[in-house]
Formats: structure tokens, sequence, C-alpha cells
């Protein structure tokens, strides 16, 4: 059984009484009307739609500026690069300038070296020849101080044809 004691464990039981309530047969009086309470103000509206229009926008603008950003730093980037094109351009055609040139001097060398050789061949020749005009020139000294004039004669028709 349980003690009359409160009991932490038990919740508290009213007691319930053993006869009802009389209740008289003429109306209860009137209580007076409550006073005029003031008009409640209606709620405020809800603002999410402008929150989250608002969040969006500000991620857009931040795109954006990130966006921009890269794009900037994209048209630096290709400037340097063109600038870079144009000095390897510019290198290409000295380098192709220089060959060409390069060209020409081989050329010219090459014409050069056939004109040496030629002349070369020439005066080889022309020695050949001054040679013979020489052993003719000799061989008419000699007559001459043999005092040979068949043996001159003949020097002098081959020196005559020699030189």
């Amino acid at each position: 059984m349980t003690s009359p004691v409160f009991d932490a464990e038990q919740p508290a039981v009213e007691p319930q009484p053993e006869f009802e309530a009389y209740t008289p047969a003429f109306p209860a009086p009137q209580q007076p009307a409550p006073a005029p309470v003031a008009p409640v103000a209606p709620p405020k509206p809800k603002r999410t739609g402008v929150v989250v229009v608002s969040v969006l926008l500000v991620l857009l603008f931040g795109a954006a500026g990130a966006f921009g950003i890269l794009l900037v730093q994209e048209k630096d980037h290709s400037a340097g690069l063109s600038k870079q094109i144009e000095g390897k351009d510019r290198e290409i055609a000295d380098l192709t300038k220089k060959a060409a040139e390069s060209k020409e001097d081989a050329s010219r060398a090459a014409n050069l070296q056939k004109q040496a050789e030629a002349a070369q061949k020439k005066a080889e020749s022309d020695a050949v020849s001054s040679q013979k005009c020489k052993d003719a020139a000799k061989a008419l000294t000699e007559a001459a101080m043999a005092g040979d004039q068949v043996r001159g004669e003949a020097a002098i028709r081959d020196l005559l044809v020699q030189c």
C-alpha cells in the first residue's frame, strides 16, 4: 500500500468526491463581457523569397567577379604569349635572312673558286707556253753565241711561233 507521504515514483492522485455537486434550477449569474482586446496585428509576411533571391544574387556577383578576374588574367597571359610569338617570328626572319645570305656567300665562294681554278689552269698553260718560249730564246742565244746561222734561223722561227 502507499503511504500518505508523497511518493516521487507515483503521480499524485486527486481524491474524487463521493457526491455530485448541486446545481440550482435557475441560471447562473452572467459574468460581465470581457473588455475589448486591441486588434491583433496580422503576422508579418515571411521574407524567405527575398532571402533566397539575395543569397542567389550574392553568389551570382561572386561568380561574375571570379570569372572577370580569370578573364583579365587570361588576357594578360595571351598578350604575353603574343609578344613571345612576335619575338620568335623576328628571330625566324633574321635566321632565314642569314641563311639566305650564307647561301649567297657560299655560291659566291664557289664562283670565286671556279674562277681561281680557271686562272690556275690558264697560268699553268701559260707557264708551259712560256717554257717553250724560254727554250726557243735559249736556243737562239746559243746559236748566236756559236755563230751557227742555220741553227739561229730555226731558233728565230721557233721563237716567233712559241712567243
